[in-house]
């Protein structure tokens, strides 16, 4: 419902045309929102309004579910499947103790080979990342083009999906003013959304810091293998747009240059690559932006340094409390108790 109405409410006719960008925005805001209302009833009925408990979505999140399954089908002597529920808890759980011995049990007691395990959980862009992968260690390099342009393709929808699924109902805990409203809300969604990307880069059980990166270097070099230098140079503008002082791909453009006779305007970054990363960018600095300048003042009073410190050590011992110097916008917590930092004292913080 999320995206379709998000899709539907960018392309309506406004009565805000020729005003301003704020009129724009909450117009559209609004056709938005009688989209989302009426898709929800039309398929949740009475239901459209119910939120699940936290903990059960935690449950899911941390694929609880799988956990129980290892169990009963080790109990009915089915290793192959209680390998793959070990596996598919691990690939968000890499470090759960448990888990990990008793996969290795499978796979020392039962009839089951390592390589055919498989996460359960594994969304399509990944299965055909693993296809475009094994496609390119067989040097087989247009089925390597043609799983990696699929995943990447399916990457994006991926992406666009865990962003809409951010935009949840948040008990904000208080009765702000709607500009703090507004700010509040949006900075809880910003805090999801900036978790999909690094969600999206676990395909094996561990993040992949490089994952988006990655395609185009798969893609710059099977497009060479396979004749076509213009898409190749592509391929390396994409990836140096990403990693702009990468000097494997820096070494790839000049030899494209020199030895394949490309012209600079070959290395033209893709469109969609552009705006991911510069979206990414923009959060990632509005994020920092947020941390660093919103303060939670305990008592409405300022604190010394030492103070300060001491509540930060203190917070970072408990991986559940608020860290002292975090960013309380979009935590559920009145904000008329966060005060914005003066310059002199951002400039001693950092």
């Amino acid at each position: 419902c999320r995206s379709k109405c998000s899709n539907e409410s960018e392309k309506s006719n406004l009565i805000s045309a020729k005003l301003s960008e704020d009129d724009r925005f909450y117009e559209r805001a609004v056709y938005n929102t009688l989209c989302v209302v009426k898709c929800k009833k039309s398929v949740l009925g009475s239901r459209m309004d119910r939120l699940v408990e936290g903990m059960i979505n935690e449950d899911f999140d941390r694929r609880k579910p799988y956990d129980y399954l290892q169990l009963c089908y080790f109990k009915m002597d089915m290793f192959k499947k209680a390998a793959d529920a070990a596996a598919t808890v691990l690939a968000v759980q890499p470090e759960h103790e448990v888990m990990k011995s008793n996969l290795k049990y499978y796979l020392a007691e039962g009839p089951v080979n390592a390589e055919e395990v498989v996460n359960l959980e594994l969304q399509e862009y990944g299965k055909e990342y693993i296809l475009g992968n094994v496609a390119y260690n067989n040097e087989d390099y247009k089925a390597t083009i043609t799983h990696m342009e699929k995943s990447l393709s399916l990457f994006y929808e991926a992406y666009s999906a865990c962003r809409h699924l951010c935009e949840n109902p948040f008990d904000q805990g208080w009765f702000p003013d709607f500009i703090s409203s507004l700010a509040n809300h949006y900075t809880f969604t910003l805090r999801c959304k900036r978790r999909c990307t690094w969600q999206l880069s676990n395909l094996f059980g561990e993040i992949k810091d490089d994952f988006f990166y990655s395609y185009f270097n798969y893609l710059q070099y099977s497009y060479y293998q396979e004749g076509d230098t213009k898409a190749a140079c592509e391929a390396v503008a994409s990836a140096l747009f990403i990693n702009p002082v990468d000097e494997v791909q820096l070494r790839n453009k000049q030899f494209f240059i020199r030895d394949e006779g490309a012209s600079e305007d070959y290395f033209v970054p893709r469109k969609d690559v552009v705006a991911f990363i510069e979206r990414e960018d923009f959060e990632e600095r509005l994020m920092e932006f947020i941390e660093t300048n919103f303060l939670f003042l305990k008592d409405d009073e300022f604190e010394d340094d030492d103070d300060i410190d001491a509540k930060k050590t203190e917070n970072e011992l408990s991986s559940v409390s608020v860290g002292f110097n975090s960013s309380l916008l979009g935590e559920k917590i009145d904000t008329t108790h966060v005060m914005l930092e003066t310059e002199n004292t951002l400039n001693e913080e950092l």
